[in-house]
């Protein structure tokens, strides 16, 4: 079993949980030291969306709630080498949080948005744009994502930094009807680095996606785009962190005039507390700093070791 001293503290483990772009391959945040044996997460996420856009011929509305519990697994390979495993499994329905959220933007007096205008608890997610593309789902769906493996080489890893260069792909193991899956071969090129202090932790990834085909698109998704992840990390003592985390991505959709299918930009904000052994109990919420270009908000609960 790896000691504490090779854990790494460095990101929570989520991504934008965006409905109609989820499909597509986003790799997790590379949070592994080099020689930290094996590792197990198992994140479970709840996002609420209500997002209507309408610009010249695209049109689109996602009303619902997204439950994701994301599985992964990763081992040392080699001398300077790591894997990782990754399975998501996602039910979409229309929730429960909508009474919640919007008595939080009354008691605050929070803009309410369009949130009045449409009925509490329902699953909508619809999308029409150029050429035939018709996205309509309305029934609570539950399926597995795409399946992705990846690899990673450590340059550097030490008590002090690590930088380490991955590559992963995603196999079409999602469903195209139901958004958990673009219907082809996916891959991803990215780079993570990280410096540790006593009591600071910061991180950076940046990297490239690229998708091999697009079921749910209609061929306008098949696009190359790019991705970054900043994270600041504060301990208390030896137990506790608070972290602050900033993920952002280029618009996944070719030639889109909709902010949900452009670019996006989340702000992630939450703890994590050691357990005993190797276990570690993270949580927070995620918003969409870039307002309207991801879920409101995302609620996440996880334990890795």
């Amino acid at each position: 079993m790896a000691t504490g001293t090779a854990r790494a503290d460095e990101f929570f483990l989520v991504r934008d949980a965006n409905p109609l772009v989820r499909g597509f391959y986003l790799p997790l945040p590379s949070d592994a030291r080099l020689n930290s044996g094996q590792s197990f997460s198992a994140t479970f996420a709840v996002s609420n969306t209500l997002n209507v856009q309408s610009n010249g011929p695209e049109n689109l509305l996602v009303d619902g709630e997204s439950d994701v519990l994301t599985l992964t697994y990763g081992n040392a390979l080699f001398d300077s080498w790591r894997y990782r495993f990754t399975l998501p499994i996602i039910h979409d329905s229309g929730g429960v949080l909508d009474p919640a959220i919007n008595t939080w933007h009354q008691l605050f007096g929070l803009p309410q948005g369009q949130r009045r205008q449409y009925p509490e608890n329902k699953l909508v997610y619809s999308y029409t744009g150029r050429g035939n593309v018709d996205i309509d789902m309305d029934q609570a769906q539950t399926s597995i994502g795409d399946i992705s493996g990846e690899a990673g080489w450590y340059a550097i890893d030490d008590a002090h930094r690590s930088v380490s260069l991955w590559g992963g792909v995603a196999a079409p193991t999602g469903s195209v009807s139901k958004l958990t899956g673009d219907g082809a071969w996916d891959g991803a090129l990215w780079a993570h680095a990280a410096w540790r202090w006593p009591k600071w932790q910061l991180a950076a990834e940046v990297g490239v996606a690229q998708p091999f085909g697009d079921e749910i698109f209609g061929g306008f998704a098949h696009k190359t785009s790019a991705f970054t992840r900043l994270a600041a990390t504060r301990a208390l003592g030896y137990s506790w962190s608070l972290r602050a985390q900033l993920d952002a991505q280029t618009s996944r959709v070719s030639d889109t005039n909709l902010r949900f299918l452009g670019p996006s930009l989340l702000l992630t904000v939450g703890a994590e507390h050691r357990l005993k052994g190797r276990w570690r109990l993270s949580f927070g919420f995620e918003e969409d700093a870039g307002v309207n270009t991801a879920p409101d908000i995302t609620f996440f609960l996880g334990i890795r070791g």
